[in-house]
C-alpha cells in the first residue's frame, strides 16, 4: 500500500464583495497547486469567502510563498485601486482616461507595494485579507495619502498624458511580451493582474495589463486593439517594439 501523504492547509478569506480576489488566487496559482498535487476549494457565503488549499506538508513553505505573492497583488492593485478612486478627483475625465489615471497610479510603485505587503504577510495561520489591510497595512495607506498630495485637483487632457509618462518614465529593465490577446512576463507567465480593478470597463484592457506589470519596456509580436495600440504608443514611445512587420 502506498503512504499516505501528510497534508496541511492553507486558508484565505475575504469579504463577499470583494470575493473575486480569492477567484484571482485560485487562478493564478492554478498550474502550482496542480503540479504540487494540492486540493483547492473556494467557498462563497453571503458574508464572507473563503479558499481552503490542502497541500502535502513538504510543499507547504513553496506554497505559502506564492500565496503571499498573489495576496501581494491583490493589496497593491485591488485595495489600492479601490483607496484611489474614492480619493482621486476624476471629474472632467471620460471613464476611460479615469480607468487610465487609476491604472497608472497604482503601477507608479507596485513593486515596492508587494514588497512592503509580503513583509508584513509572515506568520499567518490564515489570511484574512480585508483584516490584514485594515490593521497591518497602515504605513501603506499613508503612503498612498502622502502620494494623493502630488495629484494635480483636475486634469486637462493633455495633462493627463503628460503626467503618466512622468510616472512611468523611470521604469526600465523589466520587459513584457504580447502576443495573440495575452500580455506575458519575461518568463512567458500569462498576466492576468487587470482581472483586481473591480468595477473595471472592458476598455484599453491590455495597457492596463501592460502598466500593472510595472514594465518599462513591451514587445509586441501581433495586433493590439485600436484604442490599445494608442495609448502605448503615446506612453511607451520607442520602449514599445512591433515585431514582425507589425
Amino acid at each position: 500500500m502506498h503512504r499516505l501523504r501528510s497534508m496541511s492547509q492553507i486558508k484565505i478569506t475575504e469579504s463577499a464583495v470583494r470575493g473575486e480576489n480569492l477567484i484571482y488566487i485560485k487562478e493564478t496559482l492554478y498550474a502550482v497547486n496542480k503540479q504540487l498535487g494540492c486540493i483547492v476549494e473556494l467557498k462563497t457565503g453571503k458574508n464572507r469567502s473563503e479558499l481552503i488549499i490542502d497541500v502535502p506538508s513538504s510543499y507547504r513553505d513553496l506554497v505559502v510563498s506564492e500565496v503571499e505573492d498573489k495576496i501581494a497583488d491583490v493589496i497593491a492593485i485591488n485595495y489600492k485601486y479601490s483607496f484611489f478612486k474614492r480619493n482621486v478627483n476624476l471629474s472632467g475625465l471620460k471613464p476611460v482616461e479615469s480607468e487610465l489615471l487609476l491604472t497608472t497610479l497604482i503601477s507608479a510603485d507596485i513593486d515596492e507595494d508587494k514588497k512592503y505587503a509580503i513583509k508584513k504577510l509572515k506568520s499567518f495561520q490564515e489570511y484574512a485579507l480585508d483584516g490584514i489591510f485594515n490593521f497591518r497595512m497602515k504605513p501603506l495607506k499613508e503612503k498612498w495619502y502622502e502620494i494623493l498630495s502630488y495629484i494635480p485637483p483636475e486634469f486637462q487632457p493633455n495633462q493627463l498624458k503628460e503626467f503618466i509618462i512622468y510616472l512611468i518614465k523611470d521604469k526600465n529593465g523589466k520587459k513584457v511580451y504580447f502576443d495573440d490577446g495575452c500580455v506575458y512576463d519575461r518568463r512567458y507567465n500569462l498576466l492576468k493582474r487587470r482581472n483586481l480593478l473591480f468595477g473595471d470597463s472592458k476598455e484599453i484592457p491590455f495597457v492596463k495589463e501592460i502598466l500593472l506589470s510595472g514594465a518599462g519596456e513591451v514587445e509586441l509580436a501581433t495586433k493590439l486593439p485600436e484604442s490599445d495600440e494608442r495609448y502605448v504608443k503615446e506612453l511607451f514611445g520607442e520602449r514599445a517594439r512591433f515585431l514582425n512587420g507589425y
